[in-house]
């Protein structure tokens, strides 16, 4: 009997399969963990058989396949053949071209690139594709006189418009911006609106915008270009407490009849409003507009429910009332907010739009693996303790950020259907138009 044994992924790998898929995916992720495993272990072959690559990662035969020859498209890994003892043809295998973090570089970069070229096909741009040197991507020659490294500095840092004040939603941005030597400003916007606005008129590089309001806006011949999707899901919600409602609320028909606050031209009361459309119930109930703390309206007793973010209901609850929300993305599958740049920065700066990418994918690992530090990094810039900026974010990624897109191909993953998808809902139910 022929008796083999293969080394195996195992938990103290899980940061780096985590941190690579990110930018791949969650199978291409665990081949090519497995396989920088073996490039850093001395007692290993680099090389490793597609048998061995299927039982290490943990995979299927057929997913490991696609994998590997994914991989190797990529430029990400090489074949060549294992060292074997029997007769006939050796057989393929594989083993990674870099180290760790060289490897991870090459990982943000294509994956930079391909959220563009998302993008890019949506707002029918012509993808330009990944053809830029990597010492341009990345800055160029750092020696020379400081003055020059400063300059060097300037023109590659981006200002991103929010869409509010910081909070635990934008934490991985924080980190960025903390992590790159000044190469990314953060702006407040007054909401998703002024954010677009702000990235339209030129007036900021990139902008956090809730993915309606970035439909609106090119409707409205403001040409902003989405460039990844920061939660998969929207967060928005609408909630109200036990004693303003008067029994638990569970379901969307249970608003026919009722006093439902929300702003006009917002994220939450365009999403609101669709909730209420998709439903088939906009017209049985009565919108009352609330422009500002949609909470207090509540609490007043002038309106039964309101529209918010996921984080409104639980501040809420920590005050002691008891809080039902209904997600609208539980009942109609809306990107939450999203990156945009402006079609023609896009077209200008497309290599200084990728590194910034790539800048966010390197934050957003840094938030998910140790949200606690970030934050309390972060704290000073923003209304909220550290630990509340924390548990906003692990809260919102766990409802909010994985998708079947993350899963298959990375963080911030976008399709061009799905946001045409989102675009025909909105414009049947009139809510591209009109407020």
């Amino acid at each position: 009997m022929d008796v083999r044994t293969f080394p195996v992924l195992t938990d103290e790998d899980e940061p780096v399969v985590d941190r690579l898929s990110l930018g791949t995916g969650e199978r291409q992720a665990r081949v090519l963990a497995y396989l920088l495993c073996r490039l850093a272990d001395p007692d290993l072959s680099d090389a490793a058989t597609r048998t061995a690559v299927h039982i290490g990662a943990g995979l299927s035969k057929h997913a490991t396949a696609d994998a590997l020859a994914e991989l190797a498209a990529a430029g990400l890994i090489a074949e060549t053949t294992a060292a074997t003892n029997s007769p006939g043809r050796p057989p393929k295998a594989w083993h990674a071209v870099a180290p760790e973090a060289e490897t991870i570089r090459r990982v943000d970069t294509r994956h930079a690139d391909r959220l563009l070229e998302q993008g890019e096909r949506y707002a029918g741009l012509e993808p330009a594709g990944a053809d830029s040197a990597d010492d341009e991507r990345n800055g160029g020659d750092t020696d020379g006189p400081a003055s020059e490294s400063a300059e060097r500095a300037d023109a590659r840092r981006v200002t991103v418009a929010l869409n509010w004040r910081p909070n635990g939603l934008h934490l991985p941005l924080l980190a960025a911006r903390d992590g790159d030597d000044g190469a990314i400003a953060l702006e407040s916007a007054d909401g998703s609106r002024a954010a677009a606005r702000a990235v339209a008129s030129g007036e900021c590089d990139v902008g956090v915008a809730g993915a309606a309001t970035v439909l609106r806006a090119r409707s409205r011949d403001r040409p902003v270009v989405p460039i990844a999707v920061w939660f998969q899901r929207s967060p928005v919600v609408l909630y109200t407490t036990r004693s303003a409602f008067g029994e638990p609320l569970e379901a969307v028909g249970q608003l026919r009849g009722r006093r439902i606050g929300m702003p006009t031209g917002t994220e939450t009361g365009l999403l609101g409003r669709l909730l209420l459309e998709q439903a088939g119930i906009r017209d049985a109930v009565e919108l009352v507009v609330v422009d500002g703390e949609e909470g207090a309206a509540l609490q007043s007793g002038a309106v039964d429910a309101v529209t918010g973010m996921a984080p409104d209901p639980v501040r809420l609850e920590a005050a002691g009332r008891t809080v039902d929300a209904l997600a609208v993305s539980a009942a109609y599958p809306a990107y939450g907010p999203a990156l945009i740049v402006a079609e023609d920065r896009l077209r200008r700066d497309r290599d200084r739009v990728a590194a910034f990418l790539e800048t966010t994918l390197a934050g957003w690992g840094k938030a998910v693996r140790a949200p606690e530090s970030i934050a309390r990094t972060a704290a000073s810039d923003t209304d909220e303790s550290a630990d509340r900026l924390a548990r906003t974010f692990e809260r919102a990624t766990d409802r909010f950020a994985t998708s079947e897109g993350v899963r298959r191909h990375g963080w911030g993953w976008h399709s061009p259907d799905a946001w045409r998808n989102l675009r025909d809902a909105l414009a049947q139910g009139g809510l591209l138009e009109g407020e």
